[in-house]
């Protein structure tokens, strides 16, 4: 039995070591200490039990380390991992990964695994326990009563009866959330453009093709939706005072998608009512002024903090740590880094910038997705057709998912949302041969966006066509895409609008179909523009549209 422990050449391997600098449930470490028949190594597994280790003594015990386990207490960043010369595997007992350095673990060659989905109802049960908190003011009464009070008059509170929701996010959790506000005869609402109108259907929510058109509705705001670059801050003052006043807001989510000091101006003004918050923007030493806050319940991040949940996460981190050991395909890969099923360097970068034209793809489309259609060139081979398929929806849901989105999962994902996939050889197209494209079809037969992107030596990728407009961009960074009327003065006014916004411009890329036509600017910057600079800009003359790509 070939194992993925990496030591010296010809060194046996006596045992494995798994260090763990994070609280597990005691099922993990018994799965590890006495894997079934299925999973034995063959070799001893050593845990070394560290839970809360100091960084300074990190380094000493992660040296000897096959295995890293840890949650959130553990900051496992290019220098912890570079120190861990034996690390085969990052296991992160949690869904979120972001104190880990993947990108540095796939260079070194270093398996992460998470365990995805298995607080999904945990954390919607605690939404709607906070919501009922609020609602009836437990926390409160509960205080007075220990302290020997006893004024029922005081804690009078409503029913969710007939109160609107909105929900921001209608994926793993916001899905479970409508379920149980439907259980309540709630009115549910929600907002989510990278879903289809039949998955909104399916869990009797109405939909909302605005997020204003929500904001404006709901009696109750609740967000579950992922934390990026586009959804930072996504709930501030602008969203807030859409809401009616005295509304209710919630975030069990992810801390920073709520903008905080805006939500604690808006509950000290009384527009927004009251508000319950267990994701916090910073962790563990969250805005004092809003947990202080009277009209705040203020839990500290126990969305995934119950037994049944602690026990799954436990067990599956337990299997994924035993399968990678024992080199077999794990089912919740955060990096893929000896992905070897590709034949060459070429189809390999291929996949690569087919996932950043994915990403790029869920943040230019502006109506109800229904289909991706992917068209590869002639001389691929179709046994390829899969992995690149999914490096794109991959892409395209990992900008918009609030679940993890791996290779193993992307699909079943994507038509989870009600979404149809299909890959076609490109034989007989307009375009260069070489060129690879992706089309985002919606609802309507005109709604349509296609981008095209294509590996120069097989190794430099370059976006190359957004819908009718052809480019030579570097896929990398942050982008803005500016459409604009065909005039003299609109690329210098470009230039002075981003100087005054401090940001300087890497490359800069125009495109146009006919003189005096519509053109299309691609602009990548050392730097991100402002959400609320963006209004600005496209007010410059002869501007028509402008919109900001992220995470390239």
């Amino acid at each position: 039995m070939k194992t993925m422990v990496r030591r010296g050449e010809g060194e046996a391997v006596k045992s494995v070591k798994v260090l763990v600098t994070g609280k597990v449930h005691a099922s993990c470490l018994k799965i590890l200490e006495e894997p079934p028949p299925e999973l034995a190594l063959g070799v001893p597994i050593e845990l070394d039990l560290r839970p809360d280790c100091p960084r300074a003594e990190l380094f000493e015990h992660v040296k000897t380390a096959d295995v890293l386990l840890s949650r959130s207490e553990t900051t496992v960043d290019q220098e912890v991992l570079s120190a861990g010369d034996q690390l085969s595997v990052v296991a992160r007992a949690a869904v979120g990964y972001g104190n880990i350095d993947v990108d540095f673990a796939t260079q070194k060659g270093v398996l992460v695994v998470n365990t995805p989905g298995k607080n999904t109802n945990s954390a919607a049960e605690l939404t709607l326990g906070l919501l009922l908190d609020m609602a009836r003011h437990i926390t409160p009464a509960h205080g007075n009563m220990k302290k020997g009070g006893w004024n029922r008059h005081q804690f009078t509170g409503i029913e969710l009866l007939g109160k609107k929701i909105g929900i921001v996010g209608l994926g793993n959790v916001g899905h479970r959330v409508a379920k149980f506000c439907n259980g309540f005869d709630m009115d549910v609402l929600a907002y989510d453009p990278y879903i289809s109108t039949d998955v909104f259907r399916r869990h009797r929510v109405t939909q909302c093709q605005e997020l204003g058109e929500l904001l404006e509705q709901v009696d109750i705001l609740t967000v579950h939706v992922p934390l990026n670059k586009e959804t930072k801050g996504m709930i501030s003052q602008k969203e807030l005072v859409q809401l009616k006043p005295g509304a209710w807001v919630l975030n069990a989510a992810r801390g920073g998608v709520l903008h905080e000091p805006d939500l604690l101006t808006a509950l000290e003004s009384g527009h927004v009512a009251c508000a319950g918050i267990d994701t916090w923007e910073d962790e563990p030493t969250p805005l004092r002024g809003l947990v202080e806050h009277p009209k705040v319940i203020a839990t500290p991040h126990i969305g995934a903090s119950t037994q049944e949940a602690q026990i799954r996460i436990g067990e599956t981190i337990a299997v994924q740590i035993l399968k990678a050991l024992r080199g077999e395909i794990v089912d919740f890969p955060v990096n893929l880094p000896n992905l070897t099923v590709l034949p060459d360097i070429a189809s390999r970068n291929m996949a690569v910038l087919l996932e950043k034209l994915g990403r790029m793809l869920a943040q230019l489309h502006d109506f109800r997705p229904t289909s991706l259609t992917l068209r590869v060139p002639s001389e691929l081979s179709p046994d390829l057709y899969e992995l690149l398929s999914v490096s794109a929806i991959k892409g395209f849901l990992a900008h918009s998912s609030d679940e993890f989105v791996s290779y193993v999962n992307a699909r079943l994902l994507f038509e989870s949302r009600g979404l149809e996939l299909n890959t076609v050889s490109k034989e007989g197209s307009e375009r260069p041969a070489r060129e690879i494209l992706l089309e985002l079809s919606g609802e309507e037969k005109q709604e349509q966006v296609r981008l095209g992107g294509a590996l120069y030596d097989g190794k430099i990728p370059r976006i190359t066509l957004i819908n009718k407009h052809e480019f030579e961009m570097e896929p990398s960074g942050d982008l803005l895409l500016v459409s604009n009327e065909d005039r003299p003065g609109v690329v210098g006014n470009v230039g002075s609008f981003l100087s005054q916004e401090s940001l300087n411009i890497a490359q800069f890329d125009l495109s146009r179909n006919t003189t005096g036509g519509e053109a299309m600017a691609l602009i990548r910057t050392d730097g991100r523009l402002k959400k609320e600079a963006v209004a600005r800009m496209e007010e410059l003359p002869h501007v028509i549209r402008v919109r900001r790509i992220f995470g390239l």
